[in-house]
């Protein structure tokens, strides 16, 4: 048996579309609006993991491992920015991610020669996942600055895993080794709601309804809407969250990590 210690980089693989930049501009005398939007490619995955892992090799070849990583995401920003003729007005959302994994893997080494191995794993993580978005912007019809805390939760997600690694045994019961990985993990929540409210500095928060505290994401959505001064309004009970359209949010990520794996117990076999 061994124990691997194994911190590591995650970086976002850029191909995922996390947010977006929009910036909106009125033309004066012309009664013209235009739109520029920009996507945010991230991944609430990215930035510094702790993790370590228990592992039973069965052949020189072939072990198992059983491991546990937590991350406190990098975070992504995304903004709107209004632009009018003698002033600007821009709103910011920060998104950070959490995210506690269980890690089982299969794991698949090479013969060492020189005293150097090769192995590749497969795995398929069970993940425990929430974020946060952090808004600061003007408050409607106000010249106030509101922040606003929102916390998105859901159910466990399981995602896949592989990795490819490289060994040096300093010892017979040390090693250290690096690794390349790539995660998939994807995640969409069930709920979310607001933790903080503070507007010009002042906490507003229970000012608000339940509907604009919290708000639960499904799969189909039916709304209702009334006619009202010339335009159509949403109904909805303001004593219940509200109901919206569930979506999915990035957490894949590659991982660089450098670790060490010490052997506590260890068979005949595993020197070989």
């Amino acid at each position: 048996m061994y124990v691997k210690l194994n911190p590591s980089y995650n970086r976002s693989l850029g191909g995922q579309v996390l947010a977006q930049n929009t910036y909106l501009e009125y033309v004066s005398g012309l009664d013209q609006v235009k739109e520029k939007v920009d996507n945010v490619r991230s991944s609430l995955g990215q930035g510094y993991m702790a993790s370590f892992s228990v592992g039973y090799g069965f052949t020189p070849q072939f072990s198992m491992e059983l491991g546990a990583s937590y991350l406190k995401g990098k975070e992504s920003q995304s903004s709107l920015t209004l632009r009018y003729t003698n002033s600007e007005e821009k709103s910011t959302y920060t998104l950070t991610g959490r995210l506690f994994s269980i890690d089982p893997a299969f794991v698949f080494s090479s013969k060492e020669k020189d005293a150097f191995g090769t192995y590749v794993s497969l795995g398929f993580p069970i993940n425990f996942i929430s974020f946060d978005s952090y808004y600061v912007g003007k408050e409607p019809g106000s010249y106030k600055t509101s922040e606003i805390h929102r916390r998105y939760t859901g159910s466990v997600s399981v995602g896949v895993s592989t990795k490819l690694g490289v060994s040096a045994k300093l010892n017979e019961s040390l090693k250290i080794f690096g690794e390349i990985g790539f995660t998939y993990i994807n995640f969409s929540p069930n709920e979310s709601e607001v933790t903080s409210y503070d507007i010009g500095g002042h906490d507003s928060l229970s000012a608000f309804s339940a509907s604009e505290l919290k708000t639960v994401y499904k799969e189909n959505v039916v709304k209702d809407y009334d006619y009202i001064d010339g335009q159509w309004v949403e109904d909805y009970n303001t004593n219940k969250p509200k109901v919206r359209q569930k979506f999915d949010t990035p957490f894949s990520y590659l991982s660089f990590s450098l670790g060490i794996k010490f052997y506590f117990f260890k068979k005949r076999h595993d020197s070989e």
